[in-house]
């Protein structure tokens, strides 16, 4: 058998493995899919029998933040869906019960479908609606739980059983103060206190370095913990000790690994802080 033959028998062995792992893969993906499906069937089912009814009503003449990076050229909003069960176990215990909990910047809804399962009272909002068109993560489990505005123009919840606007024990932020432009930050933190209760907690994470992916700037507020502890008081919150919470029970910033991408702050301070904050004591 000469070099040629030999070549042309390699050839065709390779081109037999090939389909075959095509068609092997195509079974995997195909019976992968399957149980996917099914599932999201059982995970649908456990929200409509652990969950609480969704009474939350959202009022807002901007349901899209058109201006914004995460909208236009979709990244985070695309792949993020950070789930952590420590995390909503702290806040119940803090407050001794049941607890009302809003997550803005929510992109694929894990953490609201967290406290959902656990019988609490929660609602996301998001920014872009590229995870509402995609159905992806949470969105098509949890449809009336999630929802799409600008977080930087105003809105309300409004509790459809008293007619009021909703007042939430815990309201979350992970990672996104830094995706606000300066400007627009006023609002935001107007947003925030009018929708926090009497002795509920904003709490989040924040990120001190620029992020940018093909030439697009995804972290406009690139800012070190003093300056927005210095700007929230402005606006009527304030920073208060993270003693209620270990450092994993934070979502972000933790090295969760339930996020799609985390970074461990305890290990790179100097990538972003963790922030436990109340109204200002009168």
């Amino acid at each position: 058998m000469n070099d040629q033959d030999k070549q042309f028998i390699t050839q065709q062995i390779l081109d037999v493995g090939r389909q075959l792992y095509a068609a092997l893969d195509s079974k995997i993906m195909a019976a992968h899919a399957q149980q996917l499906a099914q599932m999201q069937d059982v995970r649908r089912l456990a929200v409509v029998q652990l969950a609480p009814k969704n009474n939350f009503c959202l009022v807002t003449d901007h349901p899209i933040a058109y201006e914004s990076n995460d909208h236009t050229v979709p990244r985070g909003t695309k792949d993020d869906n950070t789930r952590n069960q420590r995390f909503c176990h702290a806040i119940e215990s803090h407050f001794g019960r049941k607890v009302t909990a809003l997550d803005l910047g929510c992109a694929g809804g894990g953490l609201v479908f967290d406290f959902l399962i656990r019988g609490n009272a929660a609602f996301g909002i998001e920014g872009s609606d590229y995870s509402l068109r995609a159905q992806r993560a949470e969105w098509s489990i949890i449809p009336d739980y999630l929802k799409t505005c600008d977080i930087t123009k105003p809105f309300s919840l409004i509790d459809q059983k008293t007619g009021t606007k909703a007042k939430f024990d815990v309201i979350t932020m992970w990672e996104v103060l830094e995706h606000i432009e300066e400007s627009l930050l006023p609002q935001l933190f107007a947003n925030v206190k009018s929708h926090l209760a009497d002795g509920g907690l904003f709490v989040g994470s924040a990120a001190t370095y620029d992020d940018v992916a093909n030439g697009v700037s995804y972290h406009p507020t690139v800012k070190p913990e003093t300056w927005w502890r210095e700007l929230v008081r402005q606006h009527g919150l304030e920073f208060v000790p993270k003693s209620m919470f270990q450092f994993k029970d934070f979502c972000r910033g933790s090295g969760n690994e339930n996020a799609f991408y985390d970074a461990d702050f305890s290990k790179n301070p100097e990538l972003g802080f963790h922030f436990v904050m109340k109204h200002v004591a009168a």
